[in-house]
């Protein structure tokens, strides 16, 4: 391989030059002296490999964009890191507290793979509303942007689909 690779094997310094042209000059040897140090500091904060690499991955890129014209990329780097990992936690408490709403107390003996068979039984559009509501974390203009509906219509959505998987949670118990 022409350029150093991360622990995947994928040769990111040409990958990101792909991405967003350029030679890189000296953005390798930062990349290479600074990667191990921040995708730790990554990990720590996010407590997930996939989510460290795509934060890090992700600063790297931030970093690339503006190599030239910040005057200390590491100090940018690790600050990027700090936000991308805040916005990740945001958005994983956001998924959480409204996970509950649609985990109520009929579920609870419920396992993950019931739960999900419930879900993948509503019709499409609902399906998808409550995937990306409760599990993904997108706001209801996002959800409305993906379906190509109003907001109001991702709010209609979202209640048949709980009222659905209520009725059916409650025949379960019956």
């Amino acid at each position: 391989m022409g350029g150093w690779c991360d622990w995947k094997g994928v040769d990111v310094v040409s990958a990101v030059r792909e991405r967003v042209g350029g030679a890189g000059g000296d953005f390798e040897v930062f990349y290479r002296r600074s990667y191990p140090v921040l995708r730790r500091f990554a990990w720590l904060l996010t407590r997930s490999d996939v989510v460290a690499e795509d934060v890090t991955q992700e600063a790297f890129l931030a970093v690339y964009r503006r190599f030239g014209a910040i005057e200390d990329p590491e100090r940018y780097a690790r600050r990027t890191v700090v936000n991308l990992a805040r916005s990740h936690a945001r958005r994983e408490l956001v998924r959480v507290r409204k996970g509950h709403l649609l985990v109520g107390p009929a579920v609870v003996g419920l396992g993950a793979e019931e739960l999900v068979d419930l879900v993948a039984g509503l019709p499409y559009r609902q399906r998808v509303v409550v995937v990306a509501r409760y599990w993904a974390g997108w706001s209801e203009a996002e959800i409305a942007v993906v379906l190509g509906c109003r907001p109001g219509t991702v709010k209609s959505l979202a209640s048949r689909a709980l009222a659905r998987l209520g009725r059916e949670l409650g025949d379960a118990d019956g």
